[in-house]
């Protein structure tokens, strides 16, 4: 039993929303636009948007290929089993349990110690360290302080080429822990539709997960440099809210997981509301 259309537009909207709050798609989208000094300087951070929008749709692309014909020729059974899905809904609790644990940001302010990492969560001048490019740590990379990113955004701004390499850069930094994709990938290759469809729900997937980030060109566009100060605020909330971002990443995969598999092994207990 799969989940039913709204269900599964639903669950893919969140997903790219949540897909739309990481460094690669919105975060060096706001440093750029940030240090545009007119309206035509834009061009670069729309050139960007593009480039990650197209590397994002490619590797989806390739994976719901992938899995179509690995599922076609090996696992459609597997996907089939009860023992299959148990361990699916034994995965998704523990993610699920996972990330209602503490806070390690705010027991560290109450015990006065900074953890490793800590630094990926806050400016660096807090910390003292520039953060780490990657996401659930790439998510947390602060506006304002750029820190490893201030070179490449530099370098990526003399050519297109340049803002090109930062776009691929940026996805390929962010492919070995980009959750929320792959698990919209997970509920493609699970839904009803054939691979065509499948394909064309990614594009509009790719397109939500990219709206954030438009929206912020197109205000930029409209209303000039004065709306560079609330950019600015705006940065300096992604960095300090980011590090909350990673369980509820989590927790809301792990959601899903459960209610796939119950709906499997349940089919006439009515898990799935959204049917």
């Amino acid at each position: 039993m799969m989940l039913g259309t709204t269900g599964l537009f639903a669950s893919l909207a969140v997903l790219a929303l949540i897909d739309a709050t990481s460094i690669g798609t919105l975060v060096i989208p706001v440093w750029l636009v940030l240090r545009a000094k007119s309206r035509g300087n834009l061009r670069p951070a729309l050139g960007y948007l593009g480039v990650v929008g197209s590397f994002y749709l490619a590797v989806g692309l390739l994976l719901l290929g992938g899995v179509d014909l690995v599922s076609k020729e090996f696992t459609g059974a597997l996907l089939g089993s009860s023992t299959f899905r148990w361990a699916v809904l034994l995965l998704g609790a523990g993610m699920l349990a996972w990330s209602f644990r503490k806070n390690p940001d705010k027991a560290t302010a109450a015990s006065g110690a900074v953890p490793a990492g800590a630094g990926a969560g806050r400016p660096a001048a807090e910390t003292g360290r520039a953060p780490a490019p990657a996401r659930g740590a790439a998510h947390q990379a602060g506006p304002g302080s750029e820190g490893r990113w201030a070179r490449r955004l530099d370098a990526a701004l003399a050519s297109p080429w340049g803002i090109a390499g930062l776009g691929v850069t940026a996805g390929l930094l962010e492919l070995p822990t980009m959750l929320p994709y792959l698990g919209a990938i997970g509920l493609l290759t699970q839904s009803p539709y054939p691979l065509p469809a499948q394909s064309g729900l990614l594009v509009l997937y790719c397109l939500v997960m990219l709206l954030p980030a438009a929206v912020v060109i197109g205000i930029r566009a409209v209303a000039g440099p004065r709306v560079q100060g609330p950019l600015g605020r705006l940065s300096a909330w992604l960095a300090k809210s980011s590090s909350q971002w990673l369980p509820w990443v989590v927790g809301i995969l792990g959601f899903l997981m459960m209610r796939s598999s119950l709906a499997f092994l349940f089919p006439t207990a009515g898990w799935n509301p959204f049917k």
